[in-house]
């Protein structure tokens, strides 16, 4: 599997939901080829924010292009580019559909053979059992099932929400893992996730901006500085200068 990867450039994106703005005024860079994570808590607009980098979600503000296709003047364009593996709502595989069942819907809608698809099962690492039903595997089997049936017809990019969801932390680090196998064929790969991904996976990182009135999140990957924290050794009154 050889691609190339779509890259994605947006400058003070807003875009606005049922209740209200889901996120307003972010800056990004998705290079081509790369491993980029959503973070953010829940109601921050990671779905959302996936949904309109595919083309998916109208924006109410700012400048947001696709491999220099502007949106929303080129968005059928950018759908053709970036492809949902999992996508809520919409994008979801059938949970009583059996394996054979979503690869055959799969090579019908995208047209792509079985050989296809085994090459993005093999990357991903996945060999499932094609008589199961999708709601027999595991979590993380259902996720690289989605994510391989998507790669299999060689898209520049894929979106993937929802990483860690019914995940331990092997589990995630082996999902992360398989997202980041999947560039290397050079398929840019755009995931939402409430936490980071641990320190020693390749990736790029997004952080959503807090829901109004909710403090931002700190960056587990820095070091925290000693003068923010009250040392322990001492007692409360020495701490607040004796009072």
């Amino acid at each position: 599997m050889d691609v190339e990867g779509a890259s994605i450039f947006a400058r003070g994106i807003s875009a606005r939901g049922p209740e209200g703005n889901v996120f307003e005024n972010v800056d990004l860079y998705v290079p081509s080829g790369s491993l980029t994570a959503v973070v953010g808590s829940g109601g921050t607009g990671r779905t959302s924010m996936l949904l309109a980098l595919s083309g998916r979600m109208r924006l109410i503000t700012g400048h947001l292009e696709v491999d220099r296709f502007a949106l929303p003047r080129s968005a059928r364009r950018v759908r053709k580019l970036v492809h949902p593996a999992r996508l809520r709502p919409g994008h979801e595989l059938e949970p009583k559909h059996r394996i054979t069942q979503a690869v055959a819907e799969r090579r019908m809608a995208a047209k792509v053979t079985d050989d296809d698809i085994a090459r993005a099962f093999a990357i991903v690492g996945l060999a499932p059992d094609p008589h199961a039903t999708v709601d027999a595997l595991s979590p993380a089997d259902r996720l690289l099932l989605a994510v391989g049936l998507a790669a299999a017809a060689e898209p520049p990019a894929i979106v993937v929400d929802d990483v860690e969801t019914g995940l331990g932390r092997e589990a995630r680090a082996q999902a992360w893992e398989a997202l980041r196998a999947l560039t290397r064929t050079g398929m840019t790969v755009i995931a939402s996730s409430t936490d980071e991904p641990d320190a020693d996976v390749d990736v790029d990182v997004i952080r959503m901006p807090p829901r109004p009135g909710e403090r931002p999140e700190p960056d587990p990957r820095q070091e925290p500085d000693p003068r923010q924290e009250p040392d322990p050794r001492q007692e409360p009154d020495e701490r607040e200068g004796g009072r």
